[in-house]
């Protein structure tokens, strides 16, 4: 997954030219947690969200361009 994850950053940043990434997602999800912090993204808000299940806490993660680009050169 992490692979795919840098495939689709990277393309997000510098094909599309976005400036900011952000994922909300499940708190429960601990293995999309993992991803977002191996990926270098930052946990930014808490909240309570109305996922398929129900009600849910919920987690906002986000990365920057530059943030991104300093870690993962884009390729040439």
């Amino acid at each position: 997954m992490t692979e795919a994850v840098q495939v689709v950053t990277d393309f997000w940043f510098n094909t599309l030219n976005r400036n900011v990434l952000r994922a909300p997602k499940s708190s429960d999800n601990i293995a999309s947690k993992k991803i977002s912090i191996k990926s270098g993204m930052r946990l930014i808000k808490l909240e309570n969200r109305d996922f398929v299940s129900g009600r849910m806490p919920s987690e906002t993660w986000e990365i920057t361009r530059d943030e991104w680009n300093k870690n993962n050169p884009p390729k040439e």
